[in-house]
């Protein structure tokens, strides 16, 4: 079975079911909602990338014939996190000459809050979840691995978390996963001054569970085949038992950074950042 969900390509075949963000033109960056134009509406707007994750999860989770679900990218990235040049686009579409400041701000709390009910989903998720990334990750890319069960990783990824830089906060309950898997010094270097990693510095800090070669990333899925034939009810079983004493401080983590993240979209850093970055993006 397949089929496509905004910006996603699903499919299910022997128990594994492959999510593949599906924009490589956009580094696959993640929408919160998206500008459909057609014949009768100049712009109809439609569900993003993470409402139909979510709701892939959730068929994911009920369907007795999926056993794990694994995420990975089109083309050279993995995923280049949350599309704000989208954003901006929408919202320069949407705004009379001064409004600009105030749309942004109203649109980033409505997608925010879509990003809070995504990482929740990840956080409650039962079933085994595998990322493989086939390049490098940017901003939530990065901060949601924590969250999977298992990470493999190309040598050519690279993990950038640069929100300071654009004047916003980490996110994905990175402030809580991040020092638990790397001590805080290390942490900081990556949420707080930007630090890019190479894949085997993420591996060494816990991030990455195992760096293949290139080259040979493809030989990791009979090997993800092969586990999506384990006993499901155990593997349910294991993974609750795991997860179970952090999930309550997880589900608190994400709804902390998210309103967090709300005051920095409203700050004169953020609006500057994101401008920056859309002016930057536009000559290119």
């Amino acid at each position: 079975m397949e089929n496509q969900e905004a910006g996603l390509d699903v499919s299910v075949e022997d128990r594994l079911c492959v999510v593949k963000f599906n924009r490589p033109r956009k580094k696959n960056a993640l929408r919160v909602k998206r500008q459909m134009q057609t014949a009768e509406l100049r712009h109809c707007s439609c569900k993003g990338e993470y409402r139909a994750l979510m709701a892939i999860l959730d068929r994911a989770a009920e369907n007795p014939g999926v056993t794990v679900v694994a995420v990975t990218g089109e083309g050279d990235y993995f995923t280049a996190g949350n599309d704000f040049i989208d954003s901006l686009e929408n919202t320069r579409n949407d705004q009379s000459s001064a409004e600009g400041t105030e749309v942004w701000e109203k649109g980033s709390s409505s997608g925010i809050n879509s990003f809070r009910d995504f990482i929740t989903a990840l956080v409650n998720f039962p079933k085994p979840l595998v990322a493989v990334l086939n390049g490098p990750a940017v901003g939530m890319g990065v901060t949601i691995l924590p969250l999977f069960d298992l990470v493999y990783a190309s040598d050519k990824a690279t993990f950038h978390a640069p929100f300071v830089q654009l004047g916003v906060v980490a996110e994905g309950c990175s402030s809580y996963t991040f020092p638990r898997l790397m001590g805080m010094g290390k942490a900081a270097e990556v949420l707080l001054f930007g630090k890019k990693l190479t894949a085997k510095e993420a591996s060494d800090r816990g991030l990455v569970t195992e760096v293949l070669p290139h080259a040979s990333l493809h030989q990791v899925w009979p090997r993800i085949r092969e586990y999506a034939k384990f006993p499901l009810k155990t593997l349910l079983t294991v993974k609750e038992m795991m997860r179970a004493n952090d999930r309550e401080t997880l589900v608190k983590v994400n709804i902390m950074e998210m309103e967090y993240l709300k005051k920095a979209a409203r700050s004169e850093e953020a609006f500057t950042g994101i401008m920056n970055m859309f002016a930057k993006k536009s000559k290119l």
